[in-house]
């Protein structure tokens, strides 16, 4: 899988990360090459990563946070603003603010719950877990997450019981620890991620290939068979979170994508 990296790197923020890679400092205080609202921007993040403020939770009112650490509430404005203007964070007049569930892009293509797809086109949903490999076993052939701690999940997605999605993805376990311990069983990577984790930048490929041997194997379908392919990167701010790659046999698969109303 091949997509392009288009992340935007902060200093700061690729300094945080290098240090959090290789274990998060016990204080929340970083070296004096970051300015206050950095370090607390950095922080803010972490917390959103690892869930400790989960998806669609209210966040600690700024009051509270500009005494946690011990600055102005500007400066805690400052560390949300860019969180804000990503749509990591949601800011409610006299309501307070609080984590995005799911982040609303401009683009036309949104991330779907491949079983509400299914469900709705009047076909009964099943799913299959077919591998889920950590460590070692979870290669990164793409070189896209640069060493981080991978899970590598193949799983099935099945309409009225045929093969309908092949999807083989990666999750960055530095970006959401909590899949590591996640039983994907009985539900699928897909539909976890797009309920717990937020995103803030998504990249995604469209494109017509031939069944390889494990595609072929998974979707029941003869080598060489025509597929639709999806491949899709999601990043929360400079963290990449997952990588994937969708398949499905080209004759059960269309995308439609609507602006504006129709009569």
């Amino acid at each position: 899988m091949s997509i392009h990296n288009r992340h935007c790197q902060s200093p700061a923020l690729v300094y945080f990360y290098r240090q959090f890679r290789h274990g998060r400092p016990k204080r929340t205080k970083v070296r004096k090459l970051m300015h206050a609202y950095e370090k607390i921007r950095a922080e803010m993040l972490h917390r959103i990563t690892r869930q400790i403020w989960p998806a669609g939770g209210n966040l600690p009112h700024e009051e509270q946070l500009a005494a946690e650490f011990g600055v102005a509430r500007g400066t805690i404005r400052r560390a949300m603003a860019d969180l804000v203007q990503q749509g990591i964070i949601v800011r409610r007049r006299k309501a307070g603010s609080k984590v995005a569930s799911r982040i609303a892009h401009s683009s036309t293509l949104t991330i779907p719950i491949v079983r509400h797809e299914i469900i709705d086109s009047g076909a009964d949903y099943g799913y299959e877990l077919l591998s889920a490999e950590k460590g070692g076993n979870a290669l990164d052939k793409t070189g896209h997450f640069k060493g981080a701690p991978l899970f590598h999940i193949c799983c099935l997605h099945l309409s009225d019981g045929r093969p309908y999605q092949f999807e083989d993805r990666l999750i960055n376990l530095d970006a959401v620890p909590d899949a590591a311990e996640t039983n994907f069983d009985n539900k699928s990577p897909n539909e976890w991620l797009v309920e717990k984790v937020p995103y803030s930048a998504v990249g995604t490929v469209l494109r017509a290939e031939a069944a390889d041997s494990t595609q072929a194997r998974h979707l029941k379908i003869r080598k060489g068979y025509p597929l639709f392919v999806i491949e899709r990167q999601t990043h929360l701010d400079i963290l990449p979170v997952t990588l994937v790659k969708m398949s499905h046999p080209a004759d059960l698969f269309s995308i439609t994508t609507q602006t504006g109303v129709f009569d």
